[in-house]
């Protein structure tokens, strides 16, 4: 009961609209498809689109959510009194909207195969690897760099020009051997490269590590004390 209600309080501290955005993410695609279905839109695109917004705009999402909670924390002082370690706090919270953004997708997946199923390029298991990769590497590295730049307009600077640059010169990172491990958008651009399962792995093995190193920065609590931005 009590970690029950640990968690119902750092909900109600992220407040609800971290928790309505990925929602709302999502919805603006679904009501997006439906206008072009109305106007018989090519079906590629309407397809093309939808999976867009699965495996680019769902974890650009993510990446600055996890960007503002690891750099914005006005009670830093209070937490840092607390029995419970700083970083156990804040992981909590990562897991909170990090879990919560899955569900979202993973629903959205599931409703496309349900509805629409020539959506996905891939079968049911695999289509989840196309928003959970990216998801989960957008989450990590807008953690990571938010705590090592102390600022969360810098960070969604560096996320959303990588994003920019993957979708403009996706054709260079589909083909070349060094770049196709951190190739975001394979699903979108590539779903039938002998790549596309490795580069998913590849993917979610840098954003573990990602996570790792977050972890070990928090264990030195008094470093969030240096260039905090309380923007």
């Amino acid at each position: 009961m009590k970690f029950l209600d640990h968690v119902r309080g750092e909900v109600r501290i992220l407040g609800w609209l971290l928790f309505i955005i990925p929602v709302a993410i999502m919805l603006a695609f679904a009501l997006l498809a439906m206008m072009m279905f109305v106007g018989h839109v090519n079906r590629d695109f309407t397809a093309a689109m939808l999976i867009a917004g699965l495996e680019a705009c769902g974890p650009l999402t993510l990446g600055l959510l996890m960007a503002t909670m690891a750099i914005q924390d006005p009670a830093l002082e209070l937490q840092l009194t607390l029995p419970v370690r700083y970083r156990v706090t804040m992981f909590l919270r990562f897991f909170l909207i990090v879990v919560w953004t899955m569900l979202v997708e993973c629903l959205a997946t599931l409703l496309l195969h349900a509805i629409l199923p020539w959506v996905l390029p891939k079968d049911l298991l695999a289509s989840q690897l196309t928003w959970l990769a990216p998801t989960i590497w957008f989450g990590a590295s807008g953690t990571i760099l938010a705590l090592l730049l102390r600022n969360r307009a810098t960070c969604g600077a560096v996320l959303g020009f990588l994003w920019l640059i993957e979708l403009a010169f996706h054709g260079y990172f589909a083909a070349q051997a060094w770049t196709q491990p951190w190739f975001l958008f394979a699903t979108l651009y590539t779903p039938t490269a002998n790549f596309w399962l490795t580069n998913r792995l590849e993917l979610l093995a840098t954003a573990l590590l990602l996570f790792i190193v977050s972890w070990w920065y928090l264990g030195h609590s008094e470093w969030r004390f240096y260039g905090e931005d309380n923007s």
